[in-house]
């Protein structure tokens, strides 16, 4: 495998041909045997979170610290592209896009979902209880907040000025290339980690896209879910973001983007109108006042003197299914982010989007919970029976219920399609030696893969074996993520320093030759 330098160009058929292998050996696994997968999948997360947890947690909460720190100080004013650069997106187009990449799907499907699991299964305190409700708004801010989103923010600032301001190829490994030295078969290494979490998580993603907008059809006009349900939107979706990722980000990517903020507005807006405003306002004030309260023991809380299983379950589980997905996301902004002030991008990646994912879980998860603590409606079987079914639950019990499940689906689709297509573009990125327009052919014919894996694993069961394998491959990029933090203070140091004394950044590094294992 080979690490790119500059000058290279093409397709890194040995990193795609590794990846194609490694991920066809795991899927025949998964369809030969779903549950043995499974179980190793399982058993491996179990002892990362259980023996490292405490790593993911303290690193998280560091970076969290780090990158506001740098918002404040000199580094803040470096400009992503050079000081003559100018944004290549309005603002709101560059939020839009950055925002249906990142969260979109997932938010949709754990906005409801994920307070009544906290509510019924509180960390601690009495389970469905007044002090249930504050702790399940609370600990779902928490888990989309800014430890969530300051994983995007420090990969795609890294790959960003590296890209832009030093010349380098979009790639993990120019970003940690100034550390190696010797030891350059580092590099490939944290390509391949980068390209294997891309199509792992594209295709857990399609497969959780595909069961959440089945369970909807099913609500809405009585479709049962089938493999037959299943198949033709997996062929439907697939279809969709490859014709998006092939127009391109100005065109498909941009659009599909703008238009789903604004549905995804207007739908926030009628949940909040016809749910139970009062109650909604009352517990959004009084969970982010908490959640800031709380931030640094729920940050470095182990609970280790039990199991610590609600932690490895929950909190833990998140922080490494946000840096699995960190190479395409971090990618997919830093892609979009040329003009951009380093400070600029912190407050647009960082800051903003935890107050708009708190807002979200509030008005959608606090009317659930206002209906299922007051009495009004029981949501416990929904949950039980699946994770996507209490969404449309919610929606039902408002005016216009059948209006709004037909928008939520549309939208459900939408985010599925700007994430996938975001994700492909940038998975055509990485194997392309880093070229920020990668060829039309390979971005079809890896939309057709990730397509195609999700559809096999979703008709034969392996799809949470999939998505498991795909947050134990967090555990390499964590490591790697150390190293970047590393790598870019040095070259902004460098870059303030030479800013000062009036001398030109320099697009070079100390060691850009190729390599190879």
């Amino acid at each position: 495998m080979e690490s790119a330098s500059p000058e290279k160009k093409g397709i890194n058929k040995i990193m795609l041909l590794v990846v194609s292998v490694i991920i066809g050996a795991m899927v025949l696994w998964g369809i030969i045997s779903p549950e043995g997968l499974d179980v190793a999948m399982q058993a491996a997360l179990n002892a990362i979170t259980t023996n490292l947890g405490w790593l993911f947690l303290i690193v998280i909460f560091l970076f969290v610290i780090a990158m506001i720190i740098i918002m404040f100080t000199k580094w803040g004013n470096i400009r992503l592209g050079g000081d003559d650069e100018k944004p290549e997106f309005s603002t709101m187009a560059w939020f839009a896009m950055l925002f249906a990449a990142a969260m979109g799907i997932g938010l949709v499907f754990w906005g409801v979902s994920e307070p009544l699991c906290h509510y019924f299964t509180p960390p601690f305190g009495e389970a469905a209880s007044d002090g249930a409700v504050g702790v399940a708004l609370r600990y779902s801010f928490f888990h989309w907040g800014l430890s969530a989103w300051v994983v995007y923010a420090f990969v795609g600032m890294c790959l960003a000025y590296f890209a832009f301001n030093l010349k380098r190829p979009f790639l993990v490994s120019s970003v940690i290339e100034p550390l190696v030295g010797k030891h350059r078969w580092l590099l490939p290494v944290a390509d391949f980690t980068a390209i294997f979490a891309i199509f792992l998580g594209v295709a857990t993603s399609l497969g959780l896209g595909v069961m959440q907008v089945a369970e909807g059809l099913n609500s809405v006009f009585g479709f049962p879910a089938s493999k037959l349900v299943y198949s033709i939107l997996v062929i439907v979706f697939t279809g969709c973001f490859i014709i998006s990722a092939v127009t391109g980000i100005k065109r498909g990517i941009y659009y599909l983007s703008n238009t789903n903020l604004i549905l995804a507005g207007l739908l926030l807006v009628a949940v909040f109108v016809l749910g139970n405003p009062r109650f909604v306002m009352n517990a959004l004030v009084t969970g982010l006042g908490e959640t800031i309260q709380n931030f640094i023991p729920m940050s470095t809380w182990t609970n280790y003197m039990n199991d610590g299983a609600w932690v490895g379950g929950w909190t833990i589980f998140y922080w490494a299914w946000w840096i699995a997905w960190a190479p395409f996301v971090g990618g997919f902004i830093a892609r979009i982010s040329r003009g951009r002030t380093v400070r600029e991008f912190i407050l647009g990646v960082l800051i903003v989007p935890s107050l708009i994912c708190a807002t979200w879980m509030c008005v959608w998860g606090g009317n659930a919970l206002y209906l299922q603590h007051s009495g009004i409606f029981n949501f416990k079987p929904m949950l039980d029976a699946s994770t996507a079914s209490p969404m449309f639950g919610l929606l039902q019990n408002l005016p216009g219920s059948t209006i709004l499940c037909i928008l939520a689906i549309f939208i459900i689709a939408i985010f599925f399609i700007t994430s996938a297509d975001s994700a492909t573009f940038v998975n055509a990125m990485y194997c392309s030696y880093g070229d920020e327009e990668p060829k039309t052919w390979l971005r079809v014919v890896l939309g057709c893969l990730e397509g195609g894996l999700a559809l096999i694993l979703l008709v034969s069961g392996g799809l949470g074996a999939l998505q498991t394998a795909s947050i134990v491959g967090a555990l390499p990029f964590l490591i790697f993520m150390v190293a970047m933090f590393f790598s870019i203070t040095r070259a902004f140091n460098k870059h303030v320093r030479q800013a000062e004394n009036n001398v030109s950044v320099q697009p070079t590094l100390t060691n850009t030759n190729n390599q190879s294992t």
